[in-house]
């Protein structure tokens, strides 16, 4: 297939880096130079004239426009968009464009706080979900055209009318980069000198703060109803709890974490599926080369897959502690065969 994508940042570079790995022909477009430049480079790209697939992986500003012209200018091409905001999208395109069976929008539910061709990577979907949206002004042909993409970046196609689609984008994506940029905005009025006291999980809750702010103006504006409602909701929740301290109700702000853990409980794990509760397992390990290795491979012998893991080791120590996730029903073998091979291992009640 040749493909052509319009936008060299992030999500085009990636898409096409994954692409080239399913034998794609690829040409990178982009109003920058340099941008197109690098692009190309990472993609061998090339032009080519009659492409199979246009892909518009441009700003919100310029999507529709984008689109039209593809469409216009290609009438055996199929267009396939990326925006993260629909707003009748497909709807508006079918009366602007005598060719719109061929387009069919699309969403892919990753992304990265670092923008630009050079932080692209092939992997940036794999595992990841991607909406498309669903409509009968899409022909079969621009359906199946998106689902070969998806599969060959390595997500899961999910099908949702452009309404849904805003909608749950507005809690899922667009209301998280609201609160860690409201906390990053809070932080940069902290004494710098205080926040060498700081956490990790300051960080894990700021990390979306050093997104784009052009990017996420035009995101917010654009989905502004489904993003007021998000941003009325969790006010009153926070109204809530703040009303709870004051008054010293100490059951209500412990649902308050209840509910949270519920909330967090429902999030997917691996490959989308449904969370899996593991067992964990911590081993003591030395300070030397080869241990991880010597772990991983005690765990192939008796065919146990390790889900996740985290290592501890404070500097100056000569032992450190691997904690391994594994699948409830091989934790007794796993800490019996490790035992057996000497290895120092405990159990831990809860992560």
């Amino acid at each position: 297939m040749k493909v052509r994508i319009v936008g060299s940042g992030l999500i085009g570079t990636s898409i096409a880096l994954a692409l080239k790995q399913a034998g794609c022909s690829l040409q990178m477009v982009d109003i920058d130079p340099q941008a197109q430049q690098l692009a190309n480079k990472l993609t061998n790209g090339s032009d080519l004239d009659q492409p199979d697939l246009i892909i518009i992986a441009a700003n919100i500003a310029s999507n529709k426009s984008l689109i039209l012209k593809a469409l216009e200018d290609n009438n055996e091409s199929i267009v396939i968009d990326i925006a993260s905001v629909k707003s009748n999208l497909v709807q508006e395109v079918a009366k602007l464009s005598a060719n719109a069976k061929n387009f069919v929008s699309s969403h892919p539910m990753a992304g990265r706080e670092v923008g630009g061709g050079h932080s692209a990577r092939a992997d940036l979907f794999s595992a990841r979900a991607w909406i498309g949206i669903s409509s009968d002004l899409s022909s079969p042909k621009a359906k199946q055209t998106l689902e070969f993409v998806v599969k060959s970046c390595g997500a899961t196609l999910y099908w949702l009318t452009d309404k849904e689609h805003d909608e749950i984008v507005a809690r899922i994506s667009h209301l998280p980069q609201i609160i860690s940029t409201s906390l990053a905005g809070l932080i940069n009025e902290t004494n710098e000198n205080t926040l060498n006291l700081a956490g990790q999980g300051l960080r894990d809750v700021m990390r979306l703060a050093a997104s784009d702010g052009q990017i996420w103006s035009e995101l917010l504006i654009e989905n502004k109803d489904s993003v007021l409602k998000n941003i009325e909701e969790m006010i009153k929740r926070l109204q809530s709890l703040g009303d709870q301290v004051k008054s010293s109700d100490a059951e209500g702000v412990k649902k308050f974490f209840i509910d949270a853990n519920k909330g967090l409980q429902k999030i997917p794990g691996k490959h989308g599926l449904s969370p899996r509760n593991y067992a964990y397992l911590s081993v003591v390990i030395n300070d030397e080369a080869g241990q991880l290795a010597k772990i991983f491979n005690e765990c192939a012998k008796v065919q146990i897959n390790i889900e996740d893991l985290t290592i501890e080791h404070s500097p100056g120590q000569l032992t450190g502690l691997i904690t391994l996730a594994i699948a409830e029903k091989d934790f007794t073998k796993l800490s019996e065969h490790l035992f057996a091979c000497g290895w120092d291992v405990f159990q831990v009640k809860s992560r």
